[in-house]
């Protein structure tokens, strides 16, 4: 039941000079009020509160939370014991006590069993980079929605809108771990109607051929191929990356899609369960795999793209490759010079005209690939199928401004049909009509 405890003295039995305990004519024990050592005359804190609520939680538990009033203290021990009779939670705040950092690493990350590798690194990527920073030595119960605010506009002056979204998203995760763990860390999740600075949809913008030979020509050698399967393929990545020679069938002109390789390690599960696909492969795909393995060889598994330690290539080594080979990738075929004022391309090219367009990614040969087969007049339903997306939907809002404008199409297809049907002749002035009687 509920109660209220008084911290700061304690009823203890009368003794008389024999030491036996006194009792009154009903036989009832008497006793008297001692100061507890709690008391701030017998060492205790003269901030402490004196009155303690207590009441029994919904796992049958004693919980307690102290008060300066009595009145105070048994309004809440009411309150909360109610609540447990209901089955409501309750945040112990002794567990809100717990540091942003510590419950992260503690409890939430080592909870995130769901995650593909790849998103878990981003996941603490992002805590690591970004959270800890700002709130990792806070208490988890003192932070609130005014926190999270500031939090939020804080990192959005240093990283772009979609990057901020998603920092955001992993705080607001977790805090709603906090309070979905059992028993509850905090009460409420104070990652509730925060303002996010607005993300402009990214229009692609697929890059040209010549953009794509710049780059297999500017690329380390070694990862050439990987040009080849995410134009030529439309794989991503870590499609790419996990590829083995037994999933390339060089007689059927195919590349089955199965897995993929995350962290350095083969056959990580796919984006989706849509992602696994088989591919038709072009002869210059096949010939460009044919190439490397002939002198690269394949690594562990029979994995295709390898390091330069013959190991599953990783995402860091790979990107300080890509991001050279977009630094210095010219799309008219000549060596890269620095950019200067007059920006020509004479023996070397320094014309920006040439260059790559700033913050070109892997995912953009996918996008060249998509566009591709656009341009080759097939299905959009067998596009979403050959990028291996989960649904049309997403096909089309990503690549439906590259479809024909739909205004024009289908016009002349009616008169096409109809005319080729024989038509009767009639009277120039059509079928005689019939008179009828109005009476």
């Amino acid at each position: 039941m509920a109660r209220v405890k008084d911290l700061w003295f304690s009823e203890v039995p009368v003794k008389d000079a024999e030491g036996k305990t006194v009792r009154d004519s009903q036989g009832r024990p008497v006793t008297e009020k001692k100061k507890t050592k709690k008391h701030p005359d017998n060492g205790g804190s003269k901030d402490a509160k004196r009155w303690l609520a207590c009441w029994d939680g919904t796992d049958g538990k004693e919980k307690t939370r102290a008060f300066e009033k009595k009145a105070v203290a048994e309004k809440y021990a009411t309150s909360m014991e109610a609540d447990a009779l209901r089955g409501i939670r309750y945040a112990d705040p002794k567990l809100g006590a717990i540091t942003v950092r510590e419950y992260s690493e503690t409890k939430f990350m080592p909870a995130m069993l769901h995650l593909r590798p790849n998103s878990a690194d981003t996941y603490a990527s992002h805590l690591k980079n970004h959270v800890y920073p700002a709130l990792g030595a806070r208490r988890m119960g003192t932070i609130t929605r005014t926190d999270v605010q500031s939090f939020v506009t804080a990192v959005s002056a240093k990283l772009a809108p979609s990057t901020t979204e998603t920092v955001y998203a992993v705080l607001r995760a977790m805090m709603q771990a906090a309070v979905d763990d059992d028993p509850q860390v905090i009460p409420v999740n104070p990652c509730t109607r925060i303002n996010l600075p607005k993300v402009t949809r990214r229009v692609v913008e697929p890059l040209s051929p010549a953009a794509i030979m710049a780059l297999h020509r500017a690329i380390s050698p070694r990862y050439r191929v990987a040009v080849a399967l995410g134009a030529g393929l439309g794989l991503r990545e870590g499609e790419a990356f996990g590829l083995t020679v037994p999933r390339v069938d060089f007689l059927r002109r195919k590349v089955h899609v199965l897995t993929q390789a995350q962290r350095g390690q083969l056959g990580a599960d796919l984006k989706t369960d849509a992602s696994a696909r088989t591919i038709p492969a072009d002869d210059w795909v096949l010939q460009q795999v044919t190439s490397h393995m002939q002198r690269y060889g394949t690594g562990v598994g029979e994995v295709i793209i390898t390091n330069r330690v013959g190991k599953v290539a990783r995402r860091n080594a790979f990107g300080d490759s890509w991001r050279n080979a977009v630094r210095d990738a010219r799309t008219c075929g000549k060596e890269p010079a620095e950019r200067r004022e007059d920006g020509k391309c004479a023996e070397k090219c320094a014309d920006p005209a040439h260059w790559l367009p700033k913050g070109t990614r892997f995912h953009d040969l996918r996008h060249f690939y998509a566009s591709t087969l656009i341009a080759a007049n097939l299905n959009p339903k067998v596009i979403q199928v050959r990028l291996g997306h989960a649904t049309i939907a997403e096909t089309m809002d990503t690549y439906g401004h590259l479809f024909p404008e739909s205004e024009e199409l289908g016009r002349g297809a009616i008169d096409a049909i109809l005319s080729s049907v024989p038509v009767p002749s009639e009277d120039e002035n059509g079928p005689e009509e019939v008179a009828t009687n109005d009476n």
